[in-house]
């Protein structure tokens, strides 16, 4: 395949601006946030949290998974770093079987089962994978609460320590 001179600049001139955006980025800084997931005034252990932004650029999906006290504390980057400034939705899922952590291939370290930082592998289908998932477990709180148009939930983090607490059926 011959590309024509002006071809091969616009692609030099792509790859350079590909990669000096990825060299260059400076990361959005994120705030702790924590909170509790009651259900008729009980803890919640082991609820997924989930926050997504509500409009694109505004924020970083972060989420976190209830301890026994029904304590949250969310993670974007790093264990329980917390979430960027911005609106979000929030949606609250917990499942009869619990995922256990596997060993990373090549290191004893265990893997992160809620870890949404990672690349997907060669030849992921995310649909099927939601659809083995669901199949293999079952939420154990309302389903209005697993997805964040409809679970009614909303957090507005800002700068400095933020706490939401969440109620559900």
């Amino acid at each position: 395949m011959s590309f024509g001179s002006s071809t091969r600049w616009c692609l030099v001139g792509l790859s350079l601006l590909i990669l000096s955006g990825c060299s260059g980025e400076t990361l959005e800084p994120v705030y702790p946030v924590s909170g509790t997931i009651t259900q008729k005034g009980k803890p919640v252990e082991g609820a997924i949290v989930a926050f997504t932004p509500l409009t694109a650029g505004n924020g970083l999906p972060a989420s976190g998974i209830s301890n026994a006290a029904g304590v949250y504390k969310l993670t974007t980057r790093n264990s329980g770093d917390g979430a960027a400034v911005g609106k979000y939705r929030i949606s609250v899922a917990k499942y009869d079987k619990k995922l256990e952590p596997k060993k990373s291939e090549g290191s004893e370290k265990l893997a992160d089962p809620y870890d949404i930082t990672n690349e997907y592998p060669t030849g992921y289908n995310e649909m099927q994978a939601s659809e083995i998932a669901a199949s293999l477990s079952k939420n154990l709180l309302h389903p209005k609460y697993s997805d964040p148009s409809t679970s009614k939930f909303e957090a507005d983090v800002t700068k400095g320590a933020n706490s939401f607490d969440f109620k559900v059926d």
